[in-house]
């Protein structure tokens, strides 16, 4: 079973994309006077997650809500690329959801508390 090319031409291009955005754009941006406030506030790894969420709690949910999203359909894809096809997490979600519908619920009700105490969160600092 031959493996396909596609996946690993794309991961190449990405890893080139990263090294050049290191090596080449990052310090023409962080020079610029306009990305110069960013560049400076995202030093540290965590001022750097912060920066990238453009300070919001909000954003940096959807961020968190995004990542096992992705990852699950990143595992199913490795998964049948390392050899194991029968192995799929997204149906084995939705088998365990049909036994327990109420943990969908709960996670939905999570996570519309943590939006709504970061947009009062921000509209806290906005009026006061």
């Amino acid at each position: 079973m031959t493996l396909p090319v596609w996946p690993w031409a794309l991961f190449g291009a990405f890893v080139g994309l990263v090294i050049a955005y290191i090596l080449v754009l990052r310090p023409v941006l962080r020079a610029l006077p306009a990305f110069r406030e960013f560049y400076a506030e995202a030093d540290g790894f965590w001022a750097k997650v912060w920066a990238l969420c453009f300070r919001s709690a909000t954003i940096a949910m959807a961020y968190a809500l995004a990542a096992p999203s992705i990852a699950l359909e990143v595992f199913d894809r490795l998964a049948a690329l390392l050899g194991d096809p029968e192995l799929n997490a997204k149906q084995q979600i939705l088998d365990a959801l049909k036994d327990h519908p109420s943990l969908l619920s709960a996670a939905g009700l999570a996570m519309s508390a943590v939006i709504v105490i970061a947009r009062l969160r921000s509209i806290g600092r906005v009026a006061g």
